[in-house]
């Protein structure tokens, strides 16, 4: 009779691991689940994410639109947005709560543990992106108010400058930059649109038709409107990832003020009505441009306005500088193990937007972003739909430990296949314009097709490996259990067995 092999036993504790605590502040359990006592309270949360609120691209994209397709289209197609921006997203916040998973780590069922890696690589190009547009919106500020200076010296101020104020992460002090910041940009808007009334003559901002000509429009305006606005589902992981550090407690509040409604009718509707105000009543003749919402709050408030854009400006870099080197930091330590603390993240993303932003940026960024859009539509579609068919990692949250996963599953397929199609429908001229049109939607639909068919049809990527720790504590959200690779204390919720280590325990990070 063959003889049962004792398992090593666990060293166990009810409490965090100090070491861990520490250095986690910074890093913010990157590549970790977020356990119960490093949740932080709804308003540390709230202001920590609300930083998006602020960014001028808000107010760009409602002129945009405007511009394109008229004030009343522009308007359908934001409300649009903000209902199914708000469903979406409080679906996300309540996942990420409950699992305390990142949005990589939450992706691992759907693509597999590499597959997943591209989640991270697709946020941290995005996000990255985003910095180097924001950060030189606010350079040619600083060069336009004071009509002086190389705009490469202005650059390299901006980056330098703005450094110390990236560092901050969602349990230290982020929250309190953002919320100190807040106030004064929503004060200043809503002064520059005043001032903005009584100065210029705005009498037909809300009846503009839009720069398109009906006959050259293969939809309604208002459709192609929203389908612009789906190009910025960067928000969606982007919830997920805050979201984890939520309370259970708070999980209500969450979804309708920090990550719902309350939070998306400010984003899009207030900035968006502020931005098609602005550049029709200061700008009227020039196409809607990001640094044309600049120059409107410029015109119209002076130096407050200044202070009003570099207020903005700190605010949104501080979200797109922490996605940023968070997701750098987990694409780099998953594929290689190498653990590079979020804090030099920061730096190495300074000096990498500094870069990018003495090359021709805009000629190549509006294309980059494009196909990283089409990414991000095919990689809500996917994460979405397992979300709806999948009812047991709904409830509980779905597997995610890298030894009971593969490197690839069917689900980075359909991703993949679909985003091929979209960029395809964007990219070449021959393309159906009828489907072109609306790209973000046919890969929307391309991809939950594909990935329903492949789980329903197809064998389960999950992999049983034998033991596991969940079964052997009797909470495994509250026992902290020691790894034997790098010695530190994690929730047994990702902790599993080392095969290779005669089944010794070992934590997700270190098991990647």
């Amino acid at each position: 009779m063959a003889q049962t092999i004792p398992l090593p036993t666990l060293d166990t504790a009810d409490h965090d691991d100090p070491k861990v605590v520490a250095e986690q502040r910074a890093d913010d359990y990157s590549t970790h689940v977020v356990p119960f006592s490093a949740r932080v309270g709804r308003w540390q949360l709230t202001m920590s994410f609300w930083s998006l609120l602020s960014a001028m691209v808000w107010l760009f994209y409602g002129a945009l639109v405007a511009s394109l397709y008229g004030t009343t289209n522009a308007l359908i197609a934001i409300v649009l947005s903000v209902i199914v921006y708000s469903i979406v997203n409080a679906l996300f916040a309540s996942w990420g709560l409950r699992s305390g998973l990142n949005s990589t780590l939450l992706s691992r069922r759907m693509f597999g543990v590499v597959g997943a890696s591209l989640t991270a690589l697709l946020i941290a190009a995005n996000t990255t992106y985003y910095a180097v547009f924001e950060s030189s919106t606010l350079a040619v500020a600083f060069q336009t108010y004071f009509e002086a200076g190389d705009i490469k010296i202005w650059y390299l101020v901006v980056v330098v400058a703005m450094l110390p104020l990236m560092l901050g992460s969602v349990q230290t002090w982020m929250a309190k930059l953002n919320a100190i910041l807040l106030p004064l940009y929503a004060v200043g808007i809503v002064a520059a649109v005043i001032v903005a009334a009584v100065k210029y003559d705005n009498n037909d901002w809300w009846s503009f038709p839009g720069i398109v000509p009906d006959v050259a429009r293969s939809y309604p305006g208002w459709v192609l409107g929203f389908v612009l606005y789906m190009g910025i589902w960067l928000l969606m992981p982007s919830t997920v990832d805050f979201a984890r550090f939520a309370k259970k407690q708070d999980e209500t509040f969450h979804n309708v003020v920090t990550f719902g409604p309350v939070f998306y009718t400010w984003l899009f509707l207030a900035n968006g009505l502020a931005g098609i105000f602005l550049v029709r009543a200061v700008l009227p003749n020039e196409p809607a441009a990001e640094i044309g919402v600049v120059r409107a709050v410029l015109a119209t408030l002076g130096f407050v306005g200044l202070v009003i854009i570099v207020a903005s400006q700190a605010r949104i870099n501080s979200v797109n500088y922490y996605l940023a080197s968070a997701n750098w930091e987990r694409l780099v330590t998953g594929l290689t193990g190498l653990r590079i603390p979020r804090l030099v993240w920061v730096v190495i993303v300074s000096a990498a937007v500094y870069l990018l932003m003495l090359t021709d940026v805009f000629s190549y960024l509006q294309t980059a972003l494009n196909w990283q859009g089409v990414l991000l539509v095919g990689w809500v579609a996917v994460v979405l739909t397992h979300f709806v068919i999948v009812p047991e990692d709904r409830r509980k949250g779905a597997e995610f430990r890298a030894r009971r996963l593969p490197k690839v599953t069917w689900g980075l397929l359909a991703w993949l296949i679909a985003s091929g199609i979209g960029i395809y429908l964007i990219e070449v001229d021959s393309a159906p314009a009828k489907l072109a049109g609306i790209s973000q939607i046919v890969v929307f639909v391309v991809a939950a097709g594909l990935y329903a068919a492949c789980t329903k049809l197809l064998p389960s990527p999950l992999r049983d490996r034998g033991p596991d720790v969940r079964n052997e504590v009797d909470d495994p959200w509250g026992k902290r259990v020691r790894c034997h690779a790098c010695r530190h204390s994690y929730v047994a919720q990702e902790m599993d067995r080392d095969a290779r280590a005669g089944n010794a325990p070992i934590c997700d990070a270190c098991a990647t």
